[in-house]
């Protein structure tokens, strides 16, 4: 009964292998031949110094981190905006005031829709 079992699912798998063979070769050669045509393309930006290619992530890192003061000047003046904005909440038009809401409660919207993910699609609560 395994012997025959065995047999059925090496004959099996033989199918799959030769219905799956010429598709898998089709689909090597191109994306092969594509990634040739990319890295030829963009030789130019392939570092080949083995020291400088070690620098990279940390120019990249110290890059992003020498940002993060501009970062937070242009937060505490949008924040001085909205605060002037609030001060002045009588004169602003339905308009804006219609914006913001409908902003508001898209992000409300968003982070709900990452909390249903969140819980596997389960709108009741997390599986535990």
């Amino acid at each position: 009964m395994a012997q025959a079992a065995i047999s059925r699912l090496s004959g099996l798998a033989g199918k799959a292998r030769s219905t799956i063979e010429p598709s898998y070769k089709f689909a090597e050669k191109h994306v092969v031949d594509q990634y040739h045509k990319t890295m030829q393309a963009n030789k130019d930006y392939v570092v080949q110094d083995e020291a400088a290619a070690n620098k990279l992530f940390k120019q990249w890192f110290f890059t992003k981190m020498s940002r993060i003061p501009k970062t937070v000047d242009a937060s505490h003046k949008e924040w001085a905006e909205l605060k002037g904005q609030w001060a002045k909440r009588s004169d602003l038009h339905l308009a804006e005031v219609g914006t913001q809401l409908l902003f508001v409660g898209e992000v409300y919207a968003w982070f709900c829709v990452g909390e249903v993910i969140g819980r596997g699609g389960s709108l009741s609560g997390y599986n535990i």
